[in-house]
């Protein structure tokens, strides 16, 4: 195995925490936000209580491995049914890439070319996705800024 494919399986497994990352903080924040949804007005003790919650949830699943973190991520439904789908072939991946890639599989009586392409094509979605995950989370806590007044 060439050096750049341990590189570009780090990179891989780099854009799987930061994936991990933002669905924890899209979870607070589409939490926080549909207050704003569901009240016409949120007061601050309500909205206190529930970022209180929004924390413990998000320390809680910072421990979670990535399949319960999908658990969570169905249950508060913050990404369409799409993104879940294609999230969890990611997660399929991710997890051949950590548990089976240098065991015995299908990828290992593969040429080097053909291994190399496969980490080539996981670390571009792995990229795109996490890349696209992010801007969500950003809307979401954009979003949530202005229903807070913290934009103004």
């Amino acid at each position: 195995m060439k050096n750049e494919d341990y590189i570009l399986i780090g990179k891989i497994i780099e854009n799987v925490q930061n994936i991990e990352y933002d669905l924890i903080q899209g979870i607070r924040f589409n939490r926080l936000l549909s207050l704003f949804e569901k009240y016409k007005t949120v007061s601050p003790a309500l909205f206190q209580n529930v970022e209180n919650d929004t924390v413990h949830l998000a320390k809680e699943m910072q421990n979670m491995t990535f399949g319960q973190l999908m658990g969570i991520v169905r249950k508060y439904d913050f990404i369409s049914s799409d993104d879940l789908d294609y999230l969890e072939t990611i997660l399929s991946k991710r997890n051949q890439l950590v548990h089976q890639y240098f065991k015995y599989n299908e990828l290992n009586n593969s040429d080097e070319e053909t291994k190399s392409k496969y980490l080539k094509r996981f670390y571009e979605e792995s990229s795109t996705f996490s890349e696209y995950l992010h801007n969500i989370v950003l809307e979401i806590k954009n979003d949530l800024d202005n229903a807070t007044g913290r934009n103004n």
